[in-house]
């Protein structure tokens, strides 16, 4: 849900406190009358008044006669003990406490429809939502996968997101499945964070930790580079690189690769080819053995320092059936990492 959404439930909770509740403050002692909760349908009411101008028009809009619209409006008011509107010759006009009843109401209102076109209006049948790391063979095969479902109602979703991510839209399901990637040192960590929340993890294939460079550069012939190869290049850093607590920082570390401080920071997969295609710059990241040729513009070339082992694994819920979709990606997934 968008925090507009969260804000504005949030903001009828606390108005719905108010309804719920009238106090009456007397000179020795403050009592407090528990009401009922307010319909729904009153808030729609008020919304469609304010937003007419008038009780007439909001009743032509609402289908139903003024008297019955007007008998509503009373009838809340008496409720809240608080007149919401003033009657003028001109029609009618918010008060001060009617304006603050307006502004909750039209935010829960509003909430209520984009619920209901969600749920009974947009209906996809099919919901196909996963999360994952950023990687060009991961989206090469979801949209393998999106091509092979080609009945109607199908809506497709593919989140990149870092490992932490990955795991709260999988709880929070936002998403069915998400692919993560961690090292020999992260392991532990992953499966703390994985049992406590009702998730399991299986295991996908493995690749290691190297340095990438443009297909053009000096470099991409070597078997392996050192640290001296790297000195004055820039490193390039995708900005959706893992971080928090599965950052790579100290797997590049552990390597002794070293990070330049002219760094770039960059945000797309196309920008980030680019950058190592046409500046003479370094980056460093996964390498897995893969059966397709996705690209021949950058190369990995394993670095002379200590090995870091990463693996990529399918986060989903557990005692939960996955899905054909689902399975037909992961199957995907390992026939393009000879799995």
């Amino acid at each position: 849900m968008s925090r507009m959404g969260k804000n504005a439930i949030a903001g009828y909770l606390a108005f719905g406190r108010k309804l719920c509740y009238n106090t009456c403050v007397g000179k020795q002692k403050r009592t407090i009358k528990k009401r009922a909760g307010m319909d729904l349908n009153v808030l729609k009411y008020v919304v469609e008044v304010v937003e007419t101008g008038s009780i007439s028009k909001a009743a032509a809009n609402l289908f139903m006669s003024q008297s019955t619209l007007s008998t509503q409006i009373a009838a809340m008011e008496k409720e809240l003990g608080r007149a919401v509107f003033q009657r003028t010759n001109r029609g009618v006009q918010l008060t001060g406490y009617g304006a603050e009843v307006y502004h909750h109401a039209r935010a829960v209102v509003r909430q209520c429809d984009i619920i209901t076109q969600k749920l009974f209006e947009d209906v996809n049948e099919h919901k196909i939502k996963i999360a994952a790391f950023s990687s060009d063979i991961i989206s090469v095969e979801f949209l393998r996968v999106c091509g092979f479902y080609t009945e109607a109602n199908y809506e497709f979703e593919l989140c990149e997101c870092g490992t932490e991510t990955v795991l709260e839209r999988v709880k929070s399901r936002d998403s069915d499945i998400g692919i993560v990637m961690y090292s020999q040192f992260q392991e532990k960590k992953l499966r703390s964070l994985i049992q406590p929340n009702d998730l399991t993890i299986r295991n996908l294939f493995i690749g290691d930790l190297r340095i990438w460079v443009g297909a053009n550069s000096p470099l991409a012939s070597r078997d392996s580079v050192a640290a001296s190869d790297l000195e004055g290049l820039f490193y390039v850093e995708k900005t959706h690189w893992p971080e928090g607590m599965f950052s790579m920082d100290y797997e590049i570390e552990y390597m002794g690769a070293p990070r330049s401080r002219r760094r770039l920071l960059v945000n797309g997969n196309k920008t980030y080819h680019e950058a190592l295609s046409q500046l003479p710059s370094y980056s460093a990241g996964p390498s897995w053995s893969c059966k397709w040729n996705v690209g021949n513009d950058l190369k990995s070339i394993p670095f002379q320092g200590s090995q870091v082992t990463l693996t990529c694994g399918v986060i989903s819920r557990k005692n939960e059936l996955l899905k054909e979709e689902y399975e037909n990606f992961i199957r995907h997934l390992l026939e393009a990492y000879g799995g």
